[in-house]
């Protein structure tokens, strides 16, 4: 199966990659950098080279592809809501580019705009006065594709700490587990 896949030589993407490798898949990486091109090529991973900005390239990227995961997103925190818009609109472009067909998009989210306090579950609404409700209308793009018969899903991942991942120090999510056995909310 060739994949194509965004953010991919991010944290969580560079482990789809590896999984998707190991598993005999072909994947395709969008890289908008020089350096993030040769981390892919590094690894084994083809280059696209584009970005999330770059309506046409995602297009040319999921054209060939029999399935895609974007699980990038541009982390401008100056300006969330442009990020976010931005990403709701390449959600978008890459599901109308795999309308018609069978292949999947899998788009990855995350649980902090979720009602905090409590197990979360499929049902409940985002929080839309959470620190990162910009994520809300991009999960709305996908449920739209969906309702569309756009083979989307969005699986939703909880807080990692990733930027640790650099110092290799544990985070403190990690700690926690090893500590209690569980992310999030422990009961």
């Amino acid at each position: 199966m060739r994949v194509f896949l965004t953010g991919a030589t991010g944290f969580i993407g560079a482990a789809i990659a590896r999984e998707l490798t190991g598993a005999g898949h072909q994947v395709v990486g969008l890289a908008r950098s020089d350096a993030a091109a040769a981390s892919l090529v590094a690894v084994g991973i083809d280059v696209h080279r584009g970005s999330l900005t770059d309506l046409k390239s995602l297009r040319s990227g999921v054209a060939p592809a029999d399935g895609v995961i974007h699980n990038a997103f541009t982390h401008d925190f100056s300006d969330l809501a442009a990020a976010g818009e931005t990403d709701r609109r390449a959600i978008e472009t890459m599901g109308e580019a795999l309308a018609g067909s069978s292949r999947p998009l899998i788009v990855t989210s995350g649980t902090a705009h979720l009602p905090p306090g409590r197990l979360g579950t499929e049902d409940d609404a985002p929080d839309p006065h959470a620190a990162v409700a910009h994520r809300i209308a991009s999960e709305a793009a996908v449920l739209a594709l969906a309702a569309r018969a756009v083979h989307a899903s969005i699986v939703k991942l909880p807080p990692l700490g990733a930027w640790r991942r650099r110092s290799r120090l544990p985070s403190r999510s990690h700690r926690h587990r090893a500590r209690h056995g569980c992310f999030g909310v422990c009961g």
